[in-house]
């Protein structure tokens, strides 16, 4: 089995103890001469590992002062998924939401469409920001009908919607699709995650549906391109 080259195993080993909480958020990590002798490899070795994870928003690293520990990673995988949000895969205490926009509406054309609804259907139209360990992670737009997910209200969006449908609805979620995209950063999008206007950003398409096939989310995700990590693997048959 070919092995990993030195600074990726590096870098896989620094982000599982970041995500175990042998470093906790705030904590310095060692110093540049003290990791290369605890992997028996070179400081440049050490540091293109590192540079990796610093690339991810999960450490931050400051010449004269070290490199910390920012935030625990993401795996965006799971949040795409039909069934995990973002606090099912961070945790609740990590994750704060911001409401910009919570109302009821007629859905345009394309919304309609991945709803599968008429035109004369009444959805909720929200927007709100995320923001994990109290660093920018998403600024979010999301359709649903109100004839699947009644009652909904604000208090839900600042925790977990899908805790909702699940817990207190009693529907099942079951797949979602989703279509990903590089987008430029608008006067919004740079306003509310501290970021410039026209910086590369990663945009979220998608549609999730219940177990009877019912769409009952239509959303479409901005992430910032620096803390934005997929993974997938392809197998030939």
């Amino acid at each position: 089995m070919r092995k990993n080259a030195k600074y990726m195993e590096i870098y896989l080993d620094v982000k599982r103890k970041v995500e175990d909480g042998t470093y906790a958020i705030g904590d310095k990590l060692p110093t540049g001469i003290e990791l290369a002798k605890h992997y028996n490899t070179s400081k440049l070795t050490v540091k293109k590992g590192l540079d990796m994870l610093v690339s991810e928003g999960v450490l931050h690293s400051r010449s004269g002062f070290g490199t910390e520990v920012l935030r625990k990673p993401i795996d965006n995988s799971k949040v795409f998924g039909p069934s995990e949000g973002l606090m099912s895969v961070v945790g609740e205490d990590h994750v704060d939401s911001e409401i910009h926009t919570f109302s009821i509406e007629l859905p345009s054309k394309k919304v309609a469409e991945r709803l599968q609804l008429n035109e004369k259907e009444y959805i909720y139209n929200i927007v709100r920001s995320r923001f994990v360990d109290q660093q920018p992670y998403s600024l979010e737009q999301t359709f649903m009908p109100l004839s699947i997910i009644p009652g909904l209200e604000p208090k839900h969006l600042k925790k977990s919607v899908y805790s909702y449908i699940r817990d207190e609805l009693h529907l099942e979620i079951n797949a979602s699709h989703v279509w990903m995209k590089g987008v430029l950063a608008t006067e919004f999008d740079a306003k509310i995650l501290g970021i410039d206007v026209g910086d590369f950003m990663i945009e979220i398409e998608k549609s999730v549906s219940l177990a009877n096939g019912t769409p009952f989310e239509y959303s479409i995700t901005r992430h910032l391109y620096k803390d934005f990590i997929f993974e997938a693997v392809f197998m030939e048959n």
